[in-house]
């Protein structure tokens, strides 16, 4: 398509959503009330995706696998770089797909990007869905950079679009018992440990975490050292420099092991030996679902219906510093680098070697440069 045509219909297409809410707020938040399912376009549905196994049937119910709606979320259109993989993924889903990423623009009313291979490109995918103000689901990592990350973040300020940037262990009960016991303590070390296969799909997890329980009870990160054999082969390391509220330093370790979802030790000078939170997944229906994957699809629906973001753009931008510094420390041999120090037109890794082969990348590049 003539990329100044494309430009033309993208801002028209956006405008137009725009006004509409604009023109009538009260009666959109109605609709919504009244029980019908907001309509919901998906990005990368296939390819190394949440949504192809977890996200999807909690909004779209295959009645072959006896499964239930647990949303007031349907999926009607989707994308996928691969055009047979979001034909699958429509076919099962019962949804439309679309030829181009921004088809959906004017027919949805919210986005969720459901791979992570599409990280670096984030800013492209989700730039006119941004423009139209809209909610945007953007499954970790944010971004391999600051500048794209910056990029996604004005845009979305510009145009009173709303953000969320997820771990699924930042939404489970035991991270909400950590944040409310946490609150007004004065922290001496914490100790954590996630399910580690490479650093930007599922070493992020215990970062993520981290930053909801620590981070932002106003401790924030200085520095990080993350050492490791390499950023995607456990076992790993990575040790947090936090500040507290009178300004003292302590230290978090977070280990990235194997076969684990996640646990978190808070030491505290009235809490001997620590206190501890751990992750569980859930086991038969509905805690499966309820216990570890629904959890981010309530938060994201809830964002879009009351159109309330579950954490700032400032925190958006400092767990990307945080994660973007880990990325430095790994790959200069585990020093610590500050979060200052990690340049804004830097880039992180973009192939994943755990998945030789895979074309997506490739795609991407082909797509984008």
């Amino acid at each position: 398509m003539n990329s100044s045509i494309q430009t033309s219909r993208r801002r028209f297409l956006a405008q137009s959503s725009l006004a509409a809410a604009a023109a009538a707020p009260a009666a959109a938040q109605s609709r919504f009330r009244d029980g019908v399912p907001l309509r919901i376009g998906c990005l990368n549905v296939h390819n190394y995706s949440h949504l192809i196994g977890l996200w999807g049937p909690l909004m779209n119910p295959r009645e072959d696998k006896k499964e239930i709606a647990l949303t007031g979320m349907r999926i009607t259109h989707c994308w996928d770089i691969e055009s047979e993989k979001s034909a699958e993924f429509a076919k099962m889903y019962r949804c439309q797909p679309v030829r181009n990423f921004d088809d959906m623009l004017g027919k949805v009313d919210g986005i969720i990007s459901g791979g992570y291979f599409m990280h670096p490109w984030s800013h492209l995918l989700h730039q006119p869905y941004l423009e139209a103000g809209l909610p945007n689901l953007i499954n970790r990592p944010f971004s391999n950079s600051l500048v794209k990350a910056r990029k996604m973040i004005e845009t979305a300020k510009k145009h009173n679009a709303t953000i969320l940037c997820p771990s699924a262990y930042e939404y489970t009960d035991a991270t909400a018992r950590a944040r409310a016991w946490v609150a007004g303590k004065k922290i001496q070390c914490y100790s954590a440990t996630n399910s580690f296969d490479d650093y930007p799909t599922h070493g992020i997890h215990g970062m993520y975490m981290i930053h909801r329980v620590i981070t932002e009870a106003g401790n924030p990160v200085v520095s990080v050292a993350f050492r490791s054999k390499s950023w995607h082969e456990p076992p790993g390391v990575m040790t947090y420099e936090h500040r507290d509220h009178s300004g003292d330093p302590f230290f978090g370790a977070l280990h990235q092991i194997k076969g684990a979802w996640g646990t978190l030790q808070i030491h505290t000078p009235d809490e001997y030996g620590g206190k501890q939170f751990e992750i569980q997944p859930g086991a038969g229906f509905p805690f499966n679902q309820t216990e570890a994957w629904a959890p981010t699809i309530w938060v994201f629906e809830r964002m879009a219906r009351y159109h309330e973001m579950p954490e700032t753009f400032a925190s958006l931008w400092e767990k990307t510093r945080v994660f973007m510094a880990g990325w430095k420390s790994v790959l200069d041999g585990g020093k610590a680098v500050r979060l200052d120090e990690v340049p804004e037109d830097w880039e992180g890794p973009v192939e994943l070697p755990a998945r030789p082969g895979d074309p997506a990348v490739g795609l991407f590049k082909k797509m984008f440069g």
